[in-house]
């Protein structure tokens, strides 16, 4: 979708993080924004300050694992704008703990955050987008979707789920003139679930692993939603080589992910 000024973009996770970040980069290219997340004052604050942008913005406190609030922020933002052009699915929780060690209603939390409220919000958008003839959808994503990381077993897996949803959605939605796209950050330095990591750690990520930044993937969001990529990992120094490598060489790829990761993740995992 190449026109974005004057669409309607709905963003999930939208009060902090990446995903305050990527409303503001979408404002900036003139579309409207709805703005869901759980926290109404920091939503407010954040509306307002887009609209001094010269777009409209309307926040919608939702809680995105229950599924009655998910249906009524679609119908509330359709009432609103009419139509909703761009879903951004980027709400989500961290889980790094020891799996033997992790509460099961964090697993259950884990999963109907990261990965059930993505998919059933992309099921109510969709119908209201394939009769526009027009959408793409976003998926957040990670590079723990892409290996799986050690004390990171319920995040990653449903990160590693968002992308294979992805892919399923790309297959039936071609040439329907509605996509969808997964964005794979790294350690995202100033906002999202490794800024959390960082804070308990009290340390930033090891060189070897890289970074990337909140504006760098908001960047990747509308370069996906602009081209149509499949998929974009936004991290420095690139990834993509070593996960050809886990995909190629299992166990070499086992071996370099876990040198590389595992010391920094436990202490994440394990620090209060």
């Amino acid at each position: 979708m190449k026109e974005l000024r004057g669409r309607t973009a709905l963003i999930t996770g939208a009060s902090r993080g990446l995903g305050l970040v990527i409303a503001k980069a979408l404002a900036r290219e003139g579309m409207n924004v709805v703005l869901a997340a759980r926290s109404p004052e920091l939503l407010e604050q954040l509306a307002a300050e887009i609209r001094q942008m010269g777009v409209r913005a309307i926040a919608y406190p939702t809680d995105v694992a229950d599924e009655a609030q998910l249906r009524h922020l679609v119908e509330a933002t359709l009432q609103e704008f009419g139509s909703i052009d761009v879903l951004i699915n980027n709400a989500g929780i961290e889980a790094f703990r020891p799996y033997h060690l992790i509460n099961p209603e964090d697993i259950v939390q884990t999963i109907q955050v990261n990965l059930t409220a993505t998919m059933l919000l992309t099921r109510f958008v969709l119908p209201h987008m394939l009769k526009a003839g027009r959408g793409h959808v976003v998926n957040m994503g990670s590079t723990a979707g892409k290996y799986g990381p050690a004390f990171g077993a319920a995040y990653g897996a449903t990160k590693a789920a968002m992308i294979a949803f992805t892919q399923s959605l790309r297959g039936e939605l071609y040439k329907t003139g509605v996509s969808a796209s997964v964005i794979c950050p790294g350690f995202a330095t100033d906002g999202g679930i490794y800024e959390v990591i960082k804070q308990r750690t009290g340390r930033g990520t090891p060189w070897y692993l890289g970074s990337t930044s909140a504006e760098a993937v908001a960047k990747a969001a509308i370069k996906s939603i602009r081209n149509d990529r499949p998929e974009l990992i936004v991290n420095f120094p690139a990834l993509r080589p070593v996960f050809a490598i886990c995909q190629a060489f299992p166990r070499l790829g086992e071996w370099i992910v876990r040198v590389t990761t595992r010391r920094f993740l436990k202490q994440a995992a394990t620090r209060d």
